[in-house]
């Protein structure tokens, strides 16, 4: 686990510390959180081959940021996309998802005014809004 400065001042609960109900929660719900900050909305269903290629560039992008900016791997430590949406089993999967949206969240927002500005390098700005969940009939 990293640790890192977080706006809120508190640290991020570690995994292990999170209740197993929540745990089993959250690894059915990977890799939306994931898709739901790639794509900055609300997604349905993202087509796979898609999906893998837009982990594949995040994560070269990500790496790139670590190389660029040394402060960057205490956020994001040993955490990748490919380790959130490609990990074959559920609560890994979810492990890696918990860590890096939270990493992407905060360093976005400290250091580059906003985890979707687009001073942020990590994610695709191109990407935003694709595979959006439609209006249901009460919105």
């Amino acid at each position: 686990m990293t640790q890192y400065p977080r706006e809120d001042g508190r640290r991020l609960p570690a995994w292990e510390t999170i209740s197993q109900a929540d745990r089993e929660y959250l690894a059915g719900q990977t890799p939306y959180r994931l898709q739901t900050i790639m794509y900055a909305t609300h997604v349905t269903a993202v087509p796979a081959a898609e999906f893998t290629a837009d982990i594949t560039a995040a994560d070269r992008r990500l790496a790139a940021l670590l190389d660029a900016e040394t402060g960057a791997r205490a956020y994001f430590g040993n955490w990748t996309f490919a380790k959130a949406a490609h990990e074959t089993d559920p609560m890994r999967a979810a492990e890696a998802e918990y860590y890096l949206c939270d990493a992407l969240i905060e360093y976005g927002n400290q250091h580059h005014g906003g985890v979707w500005s687009s001073t942020f390098p990590v994610l695709d700005h191109t990407l935003y809004g694709r595979h959006q969940t439609p209006p249901t009939d009460n919105q």
